[in-house]
């Protein structure tokens, strides 16, 4: 590659330029728009919550909205074609992400107008509400983004600059709103949340239209004909329908009579359900097209259907890709499935109940305040995230991405065993403190809390805590950078985006489902017992991953004889 072809990644000197032009300055809007809901349904409530004493099993069943998050892909056709009113001469994506914001902020306002002790219910659906406009929101963001693209203004510098955006989000939606719910109450709070996310309409605003593209649908010649593709799709969408159905009549049940439900009975009953409609059936049907795959059409299968273009679309981004991977991987493809379904579960099933056993005062939780929490989970900890994706990076150039990937899955379960041990009073992480002689550097951040005016004192006991979210942030941030590594490398590249959001579904399906059950037993077990058990089913993306590493070792192997 010649110095005139090879593209330089952008640097910090050239995303703060970008922010002086119109498109990079609303790509930053936009993606503080995307980053503030999704940081305030998924972790931000569940302090609210915890605040106001709600169960723990009742948290564990509500963050099973974070799964309209993971598939949101199935909706994305319908989303990336759907027709929008003509709002202040906007184009289509302009004009969608508008009136998302819209309900956004509507959603938003509910929430801060009702008491979790009373009107949980209202919350729930508000939350839902709020959930899936974000979502469709991302869908129209992330395809705006990719159609302003030009050589000005590149897909890198735009993706970073949204990157910086969406921080921005994380960190007021979180520690930001943590210290001000201390000082003026979680009502008030919510109140100044959604007025900012109303302030992040300006994006729409500011953003020009991207250029009218055909909305064209790849499907490849020896692919079975309409009729087929949409006989097999068909029982698969219902499936989905019925697993949205079921997860979420369930969640409607558990907080309007919670002592009506059951979440282990469920979770044990209904959950491996919920596993074959939303990932069995899909693959059957893949299946089912590779066998059909080159038949002479017959005119009777060549008939199209009504919104033949979301069939259409639906079999490009599910059934075409999952089909491609069974065709190129074989068996090894069971390997792969039971390794991306298990590889995030163990920080995936207990992020939840972060802020529950951070501030929570039952089961072993540790009684911080929000102010500790703020600069110990979503100060400190942020920057130990950063610091494990750099370390991860750095360590998949050095060694590779497989060992790598295996070591990820190795920290992430045994970091559960330092949760474990501060539930159970903290005596571990004690004694390595005072032999490594730890306890004053943790100090410096004394002055950091004092100019931020938090009520905070760093002592030891909010040193161990931050210690400790030090080990599991880093963890997860090695593993998470190994992941995406990885998931990258089994793609194809003809559909690497569908196949990339795809699998990275998948990983949150089985921790996002087993939440329900966790909550619940926490209050039977304790936490301590909950980071035991959660650190041994750790063992299980362990052992895929070493077993993934050893099958690519022998791929390679036979490729050189």
């Amino acid at each position: 590659m010649t110095a005139e072809t090879k593209e330089a990644k952008p640097g910090w000197r050239d995303i703060f330029a970008a922010l002086g032009k119109r498109k990079s300055a609303a790509m930053f809007v936009l993606g503080f728009a995307s980053g503030l809901p999704y940081i305030l349904i998924t972790g931000t409530l569940n302090a609210w919550f915890t605040n106001e004493h709600i169960d723990v099993k009742t948290i564990g069943v509500f963050s099973w909205i974070i799964i309209i998050y993971g598939f949101k892909f199935l909706w994305s056709p319908a989303v990336d074609r759907a027709p929008t009113p003509p709002l202040f001469n906007m184009g289509q994506r302009r004009a969608g992400i508008l009136i998302l914001q819209g309900v956004i902020v509507a959603a938003l306002a509910v929430i801060s107008t009702v008491s979790p002790q009373t009107n949980i219910g209202v919350i729930a659906m508000a939350a839902v509400v709020c959930t899936f406009a974000s979502s469709c929101q991302d869908i129209l963001i992330d395809a705006w983004r990719i159609e302003v693209a030009d050589e000005e203004t590149s897909i890198d510098i735009l993706s970073s600059v949204y990157q910086i955006g969406y921080r921005i989000a994380a960190i007021l939606g979180g520690a930001g709103a943590l210290i001000m719910a201390a000082r003026i109450g979680w009502d008030h709070t919510f109140v100044a949340l959604a007025a900012l996310m109303a302030l992040a309409v300006t994006g729409a605003f500011i953003a020009v239209d991207g250029p009218v593209r055909p909305k064209i649908v790849d499907i490849d010649a020896g692919a079975p004909p309409p009729q087929w593709r949409n006989l097999a799709l068909t029982p698969v969408i219902a499936g989905w329908a019925w697993s949205f159905a079921a997860l979420f009549g369930f969640m409607a049940l558990a907080l309007s009579h919670p002592e009506a439900a059951n979440a282990r009975v469920f979770t044990l009953q209904t959950g491996p359900l919920i596993v074959i409609a939303a990932i069995f059936a899909p693959v059957g049907a893949s299946a089912l097209m590779l066998a059909l795959r080159g038949r002479a059409h017959q005119p009777s299968a060549l008939k199209v259907w009504p919104a033949q273009s979301i069939f259409d679309a639906l079999y490009g981004s599910v059934l075409a890709p999952m089909a491609d991977i069974i065709v190129r991987l074989r068996y090894a493809a069971i390997l792969i499935l039971a390794l991306v379904l298990s590889y995030r579960f163990t920080d995936l099933v207990w992020g939840a109940f972060a802020y529950p056993f951070y501030l929570g005062d039952q089961f072993g939780a540790l009684h911080h305040t929000n102010d500790e929490v703020a600069i110990a989970s979503k100060v400190f900890g942020a920057l130990m995230t950063f610091f494990g994706i750099t370390a991860g990076a750095a360590a998949i150039i050095r060694f590779g991405r497989m060992p790598c990937l295996f070591i990820g899955a190795v920290l992430a379960a045994a970091t559960n065993l330092l949760f474990a041990d501060l539930a159970q009073g903290g005596a571990g992480t004690h004694a390595f403190l005072s032999a490594t002689h730890l306890y004053p550097m943790f100090k410096v951040l004394q002055p950091l809390a004092d100019f931020l005016t938090l009520d905070v004192t760093v002592d030891e006991r909010l040193t161990r805590l931050m210690v400790v979210i030090a080990a599991e942030n880093l963890a997860v941030g090695f593993a998470s950078a190994a992941n995406v590594v990885y998931l990258s490398s089994i793609v194809n590249p003809r559909y690497a985006a569908v196949q990339y959001a795809l699998l990275a579904s998948l990983t949150m399906l089985i921790g996002s489902l087993g939440r329900g059950a966790l909550g619940e037993l926490i209050e039977m077990k304790g936490y301590a017992y909950v980071f035991y058990l959660t650190a041994a089913m750790g063992l299980v993306a362990v052992a895929a991953s070493g077993a993934e590493w050893a099958r690519q070792a022998h791929e390679r192997m036979k490729a050189k004889a």
